[in-house]
């Protein structure tokens, strides 16, 4: 272990609401085990805090959020620590820029947490319907290229959200990105709820930062592109314009048929002109406050600055710069950097896992040669930046020796993958095994293509959800299965000709459905093709458009035989599983999100209680416990129709403002209790008297009055 800190001193060390809200965690899984909380509940409480049901039984895959991919040395060692000590050894890098581990005991896991915040890491909102982790170009504040730093934008925006009440509660979970470049992609702007580009603009004779948006992206079984909001977007109404759009998201997205409830669902079915016409309303009515961008106070007018460092690193092996790998290497792997003294280097990992030892080994490497900084990048690689360009022949033999020295980061050899029906509760068949497959591949049936072909990309999803954003990519591979005399096979969905091209940005076509043991051959298949049908420099995704569909399918026909199992039964198993008999999962539901209500229905018994318990304080005298409870009433009174809308709040703060933002601001109720929360608010900051408690009982009360006229409203609409 990395840190001889006892988990005791762990926890002293961190702020009150993290050690208060792990501690909660704890309480509630001994409920849980105890039997004292059903299943749905205790459901929502761990994806938010991103513990998520492995295929497994008994085990948790661990979301761990990373903010634009961002980590220290030392929170690598802390990521490698606790993979080490609560699960299995290995970390895995995903195309959102997250951490996960796996097989993990619930029990477990809020030590496991305050470990990670003691690193300054969270997981809080990992999964959940909830603003997921914010992505980001993984070379911004050293990119040559790049307008400006988003990196500072982007953590103002997680900042401004994480538990936000705003956020905890929509119909299913929203994503974002930001993207420095000017030139390129790194993070996917229009397939995100919201993408953020970086702009400059002359206003007044003097140059603005601001952000390119587009709204109403995302992947899944129904892919859509997001659509250009505009064009120039001051940076100062980045964050009250995402409040707007979260709340409208929130308050008429989709919640009783899960698998619509995404934002760009809404976005189809308003059409993007009303739904702009309602995000712009809704900004008109919104009272910003002030504070919301002190989140973006100081930062920085121009890129990240040299370290304030003596690198001292050693020799290289002799003749290292004249080996064929090392070349071939220095020109895949290394990037230029703003400072010409510099570059950045990218660490291809395969299908993004890393064995904790060499996640340590990294955090030395790192150390010795960078700032001491690591970025994930969607690719599901790992980039160190500012390594002097003296170093780098050094460099690579140490990332040699841990075998990270892999030429073809983010390029044809580089294959993306999720981690499929190796872990998820989701995954068909194993996008890994297939992944690897293709890997050997390189060396040997495939390899003559990867100098013609580097800007091609190969992606793997074991399933619909688009994990490894197989729609995005050049060839794509779904899984899914097929029925051969009774007996399932491992099957993909093939698509190409797709890509992340910022503006132009455009989905792969799917083509159409083959055995998973035969899709390394329609890849080899493609290629071929490709090579004999480009014109001069064609791009791959221009000559898959004009081929067509139909065309690459009659190509692809002769790979979707399926011999008998008695013939070849190795056939009837999936890549990397040949040992193991294939067979889909039923009855097993996944929980991207898990269930919008749990199980138990609130009445107004519930919030009647609280006010009779009100009632005696304040005859008693205890004029702070009144309000406290009049105000709970109040929470439990709101709670009821809010149930009945399909929303189901954590917390009174959280049930106050989805009243508001769902109901009042619909009209169904009056209007005059749009800031009841506020108000709430402003009689805990005074001194309670006798006067203040009896006037808030009398409103609690007649609050409650009105949740039960809304509430007979709404069944009366059902």
């Amino acid at each position: 272990m990395s840190d001889t800190k006892t988990i005791e001193e762990m926890e002293k060390g961190l702020p009150q609401l993290v050690r208060d809200e792990l501690n909660e965690y704890e309480e509630q899984i001994k409920k849980f085990k105890a039997g004292q909380m059903g299943d749905i509940k205790f459901q929502k409480i761990r994806l938010q805090l991103g513990t998520y049901h492995q295929r497994q039984d008994g085990y948790q895959m661990q979301r761990i959020k990373v903010p634009y991919g961002g980590l220290t040395s030392n929170q690598l060692r802390r990521l490698a620590d606790v993979a080490d000590k609560y699960a299995s050894g290995f970390i895995h890098l995903t195309t959102r820029q997250d951490v996960q581990i796996y097989y993990l005991d619930v029990l477990n896991a809020p030590n496991m947490m305050r470990e990670l915040a003691d690193a300054g890491i969270t997981t809080r909102e990992a999964c959940g319907n909830t603003v997921r982790n914010v992505t980001a170009c993984h070379i911004s504040g050293v990119s040559p290229t790049e307008t400006f730093d988003v990196t500072p934008y982007a953590e103002a925006f997680k900042e401004f959200l994480l538990r936000n009440p705003i956020c905890q509660n929509m119909g299913r979970k929203f994503k974002a990105c930001f993207e420095g470049c000017q030139d390129v992609d790194h993070a996917g702007v229009r397939i995100h709820d919201l993408g953020f580009r970086a702009r400059v603009k002359e206003i007044d004779g003097e140059l603005k930062r601001g952000f390119q948006v587009h709204i109403g992206g995302g992947l899944g079984a129904s892919p859509s592109l997001g659509h250009l909001w505009t064009e120039f977007m001051p940076v100062e109404e980045m964050i009250p314009f995402s409040a707007s759009v979260i709340r409208i998201f929130d308050r008429h997205g989709e919640r009783k048929i899960r698998m619509k409830a995404r934002m760009k669902f809404l976005v189809r079915k308003l059409g993007f002109d009303k739904f702009k016409e309602l995000v712009d309303e809704e900004i008109s009515k919104l009272k910003v406050d002030p504070s919301w961008n002190d989140f973006l106070d100081n930062i920085p007018e121009y890129h990240e600055t040299k370290p304030d460092k003596e690198f001292n690193y050693p020799d290289a092996k002799p003749g290292i710069e004249d080996t064929s790998e090392y070349k071939e290497w220095k020109a895949t792997n290394v990037v230029p950097h703003i400072d010409d003294d510099f570059r950045m280097v990218n660490i291809r990992v395969k299908v993004g896992d890393v064995p904790s030892e060499v996640a340590r080994k990294l955090a030395e490497i790192t150390d010795v040669y960078s700032d001491s900084t690591i970025r994930v990048s969607i690719e599901q690689n790992l980039v160190i930046r500012w390594v002097p360009i003296d170093s780098l022949p050094s460099l690579y033999s140490a990332l040699n020796d841990i075998e990270l020295a892999l030429p073809g980061a983010d390029n044809f050899q580089d294959i993306t993958a999720c981690p499929g029906a190796d872990t998820c509760r989701l995954g068909i068949t194993s996008a890994k095994g297939l992944a690897g497959r293709l890997t050997d591949m390189m060396n040997n049936g495939l390899g003559k293509y990867k100098d013609s072909m580097s800007n091609l990309r190969i992606k793997i999803s074991g399933c619909p959800n688009s994990c490894a954003q197989h729609v995005s990519a050049s060839i794509g591979f779904q899984g899914a299965s097929i029925t051969k005399d009774g007996r399932s096979v491992p099957a993909e969905m093939l698509y190409v000709g797709g890509g992340l091209y910022g503006d132009n940005t455009h989905f792969a076509t799917p083509i159409t459905k083959i055995p998973t043991r035969n899709a390394p051959k329609a890849v080899k298949k493609i290629l071929e093709t490709y090579e004999n049908e480009k014109q001069g420099e064609e791009h791959f995704d221009d000559v898959m458009e004009r081929l067509g569909s139909k065309y690459i399918k009659n190509l692809v026909d002769e790979f979707k035989e399926i011999p008998s199992y008695e013939d070849d039964p190795d056939f009837y198993t999936d890549w990397g599983h040949e040992d193991d008999e294939f067979e889909i999962q039923k009855g097993v539901k996944g929980e991207c999100a898990g269930a919008t209500v749990e199980e138990k229905v609130p009445t107004f018994l519930d919030a009647e209680k609280h006010l009779e318990q009100a009632q005696a304080f304040f005859l008693h005298g205890d004029y702070e416990s009144t309000i406290n409870e009049a105000y709970l009433g109040c929470a439990d009174s709101a709670h009821v129709p809010l149930y009945t809308k399909l929303v189901d709040p954590f917390t009174p703060n959280q049930t106050m403002w989805e009243f508001e933002n769902l109901i009042v601001r619909t009209g169904e109720a009056d209007s005059k209790w749009m800031n009841l929360a506020q108000e709430f608010k402003k009689y805990k900051e005074i001194e309670p008297s006798a006067e203040s408690a009896i006037m808030f009982l009398e409103t609690a009360k007649e609050f409650n009055k009105e949740c039960i006229r809304v509430q007979e409203q709404l069944v009366s609409e059902s």
